[in-house]
């Protein structure tokens, strides 16, 4: 009997074992058990092997959860190390977006679990599986801390930046399914999928942007030819992008000069960029300001067996500037003032130019009685043209007057120009005469010429009498002459 009986025990206690590795198996099978943690404590754990190759280029090898803890081995496929790399980030920052793992806000009020250099391990070790390179991935884990999993799907959505190196790469969105989290059955029998976040665009999705452009470090001057070197780049890290059209349409003030406004591009790998240099020519009746070249790309790309097709645009803006044109020079220049006497010099002004002039003002400055004259002559339109007087004086007799004539103005942009013309002229000096009180002081006394005596002077009497004498001897010998001949005819006819 105490056989009998200690047979049965025996056969409970088999049963008890098989039974307990029975659940233990079909426990661990839905994901559930125990590991023990760094601190040596048993605590649930959920996980597994993913190797899940993200659309950002984040490998997801491992995972776990833990008392509200996720934790990702992650490998950056992007990124190459070597023994000679550092151990550890310049910076790192990580936030869980909502999807099916979510921040708690319990926890964190915020909700937006995220971390900054802690719950970072940077592992030297190579990745397995799919990732294993001959050439050493980025390799590290990131825990994350307060993590809901709302039991509806296995979906992880982060955000992640860091600094290794002395090199930043950032920008990483990472969308993935973790298929070791098995959501439960929903009671009408089906299976509930997540509906995608209308709201998220596509990671995937690669875009073609300009990077950076160049058309010579300056203004364009108007008339002038010049080339636009543009710099475009894919944005994607993992697909490459095919059959690039790029079309150039510049605005009215540009035109393209020797080339066609389409270019072929029959690749741009993944983070690839390419320049090209577009001829142009500012026309010149061109505005003054700013004129723009809008660039539209398009291109297609393959992702998950598919071919895609997608545009992209850019506007690039080129400052515009038209030759100075503005002219002035002085008229009406006295060479000799007297003194107290006031006179006008005239600035004349002309804007040959295409522009606009603004804030004219024209000064004069130098040792004159009225200094430092000033004339606002305000805007002046291209073409016009006018005239400025200022006045001269000075009462330093036999000095010089210097002055200086300087004419300011602004252009579109509020750059200022300044032109100056000199001005010099003598002052008559009088200081010797002798000036009657009752005269005008700046009168000169010596250009009037003197008044004549009344009466005639002796040698104009002189020269009187002698002609006198001469007219009377030419007539008293013609009266002889002619009375002998009237003599002689009559003793003729007496004979």
């Amino acid at each position: 009997m105490k056989r009998i009986i200690s047979l049965s025990l025996a056969v409970l206690m088999l049963l008890g074992t098989l039974t307990g590795v029975l659940m233990s198996m079909a426990y661990a099978q839905e994901g559930g058990g125990t590991t023990q943690n760094e601190d040596g404590n048993d605590d649930e754990q959920i996980g597994g092997d993913s190797n899940v190759l993200s659309s950002s280029g984040i490998y997801i090898e491992s995972y776990y959860m833990q008392n509200n803890k996720l934790t990702l081995v992650l490998v950056d496929t992007n990124v190459k190390v070597s023994d000679a790399s550092p151990d550890s980030f310049g910076e790192f920052y990580a936030s869980l977006l909502t999807s099916n793992f979510y921040p708690s806000s319990t926890k964190n009020p915020q909700g937006s679990p995220s971390i900054t250099d802690q719950g970072i391990v940077l592992l030297k070790e190579n990745a397995e599986g799919d990732a294993a390179q001959e050439e050493k991935n980025l390799r590290f884990k990131v825990t994350l801390p307060n993590v809901l999993w709302d039991r509806k799907g296995s979906e992880v959505y982060f955000r992640m930046y860091y600094t290794y190196d002395g090199v930043e790469y950032g920008g990483y969105e990472v969308r993935a399914t973790l298929s070791q989290f098995v959501p439960p059955t929903p009671d009408d029998g089906g299976t509930s999928t997540p509906e995608p976040d209308p709201t998220v665009p596509d990671p995937a999705t690669p875009y073609i942007l300009v990077q950076n452009y160049n058309y010579g470090g300056s203004d364009v001057t108007a008339g002038a030819d010049f080339a636009l070197g543009v710099t475009f780049y894919n944005t994607s890290a993992n697909i490459a992008l095919e059959n690039i059209i790029m079309k150039v349409e510049p605005t009215s003030g540009l035109s393209i000069t020797g080339a066609s406004n389409t270019y072929y591009v029959p690749s741009l790998a993944a983070k690839g960029a390419m320049t090209k240099s577009i001829p142009l020519r500012c026309l010149p009746s061109a505005e003054p300001g700013n004129e723009s070249v809008h660039i539209t790309f398009s291109y297609e790309y393959v992702t998950n067996d598919t071919r895609q097709t997608k545009s992209s645009e850019e506007t690039i803006s080129i400052p515009i500037s038209q030759v100075e044109r503005f002219e002035v020079e002085l008229s009406e220049v006295p060479t000799m003032l007297y003194p107290g006497e006031s006179t006008n010099v005239v600035l004349n002004y002309v804007n040959k130019g295409r522009a606009q002039i603004y804030n004219l003002t024209a000064k004069i400055e130098g040792n004159i009685d009225n200094p430092n004259q000033l004339q606002n002559l305000g805007n002046i339109p291209a073409g016009e043209s006018g005239t400025a007087k200022f006045s001269l004086s000075s009462m330093e007799a036999g000095g010089t007057v210097s002055c200086v004539v300087t004419v300011t103005y602004e252009n579109e942009k509020g750059d200022v120009s300044t032109i100056t013309k000199d001005l010099n002229c003598q002052v008559y000096d009088n200081s010797g005469e002798i000036i009657d009180p009752g005269m005008d002081p700046g009168f000169d006394p010596g250009i009037v010429e003197p008044m004549e005596e009344p009466g005639m002077r002796w040698w104009q009497w002189a020269l009187f009498g002698t002609g006198s004498l001469a007219v009377g001897g030419v007539s008293g010998t013609w009266m002889f002459l002619k009375t002998k001949l009237k003599r002689e005819e009559a003793d003729d006819e007496d004979i």
